[in-house]
């Protein structure tokens, strides 16, 4: 089998989840990744798919005319004809919206996965409403990373019956529990500082925490972009600086080194105002399978993730002070916390093991091309 997968950026930090779909499915078949934003511009080398007069014709005509014109899906379709490839795996709807003509005119299969935003930003759902309506009838599989999401698709118009609930993996291997427990009273959030993660909700619920637990701390691992600079004011206001650590974007190693260090994972998740939520955070499925209890949210694909009171404990969106609480509970009770995240690590064994996740991404893609 031949794939292409497409994803928006080549290095983007946050898709570690796109980089092992490349890796492993490059184990099973041959895989041909394309990247650039909405529409992909590159090759996997990083040159460009069009020759360099089509490219810059491209730019110009998609002023007027959009992302698919002539030029733009020239260089596609050609990648894909001398490829010869079998089947497309897309990730993000605005992405795969995009490919459907070029699929569409060489009668190859294509698969959308989304991830987010993509499926809840209302902005986007408007500007990409038609698109959507020509996707959901081209695709031959809707990959939804959360049940919840699943409900979102159909509610925009997405066939009920080509929708496949698949969450993003774990490396159980690279994420492992800590076997030597400390004492110190550490927590662990990791995640860009957008709204819909609601980091200003985590650091006043660990404000609260410091009332009982002077000496907690709290690392929040992140590109110091988006609400950054609101949370280190925050902090500064709280007069918690001592207490909170921002380590900026860190590799996946060291995120796991944190969290086989740290005590307990936290992320007070919410509906942005602009309708983003969040998928299935791959972090907290990390964390979890690193053996660490999770304080988090009623939303999305976390009510999967985290089983309360079992794995760790779910609070209300917004509920800072519920958040604050758990948190001081997990601290008081040392073998509790820990008697969750053995669950919680056998929770993302069961359902969440990346091998697993992207085998059944390949298997439907094999089932594309029958069908097809």
């Amino acid at each position: 089998m031949r794939i292409c997968i497409t994803r928006s950026q080549k290095h983007a930090y946050s898709e570690t989840f796109i980089r092992a779909q490349i890796k492993i499915l490059s184990e099973l078949s041959n895989v041909f990744s394309i990247y650039g934003g909405r529409f992909p511009e590159r090759k996997e080398d990083g040159s460009l798919l069009n020759p360099q007069l089509f490219w810059m014709a491209h730019k110009i005509l998609k002023i007027f005319l959009g992302r698919n014109n002539f030029f733009s899906n020239y260089g596609v379709k050609r990648h894909l004809k001398e490829n010869k490839v079998d089947v497309v795996l897309a990730n993000y709807g605005l992405s795969a919206s995009h490919m459907v003509p070029p699929c569409k005119t060489l009668n190859i299969p294509l698969l959308v996965i989304f991830h987010g935003h993509d499926a809840s930003d209302k902005k986007l759902l408007r500007e990409y409403r038609k698109k959507y309506q020509k996707l959901f009838a081209y695709a031959s599989f809707i990959i939804a990373v959360s049940e919840e999401m699943k409900k979102n698709l159909i509610a925009i118009g997405a066939t009920s019956s080509k929708i496949r609930v698949i969450p993003c993996g774990v490396d159980t291997l690279k994420f492992r529990p800590n076997k030597n427990p400390h004492k110190e009273k550490r927590l662990l959030a990791v995640g860009r500082f957008t709204a819909k993660k609601g980091p200003l909700y985590t650091i006043k619920a660990f404000h609260k925490v410091l009332q009982k637990f002077p000496k907690a701390t709290l690392t929040m691992v992140g590109k110091k972009t988006g609400l950054y600079d609101d949370c280190e004011q925050l902090v500064k206001e709280l007069k918690i600086h001592k207490s909170v650590i921002f380590t900026g974007v860190l590799e996946q190693n060291r995120i796991s080194d944190l969290m086989k260090a740290s005590t307990a994972f936290v992320q007070h998740s919410i509906t942005a105002p602009n309708g983003d939520m969040e998928g299935s955070p791959v972090s907290i499925a990390e964390a979890s399978a690193s053996g660490l209890p999770v304080v988090s949210s009623l939303h999305g694909g976390i009510k999967n993730l985290v089983l309360h009171e079992k794995t760790g404990f779910l609070v209300e969106e917004t509920d800072i002070d519920a958040m604050a609480n758990y948190i001081i509970k997990i601290f008081e009770d040392a073998n509790n916390a820990k008697e969750m995240g053995h669950k919680g690590r056998k929770h993302v064994e069961e359902n969440y093991n990346q091998k697993k996740q992207l085998l059944k991404l390949y298997a439907l893609a094999q089932k594309a091309i029958n069908n097809n």
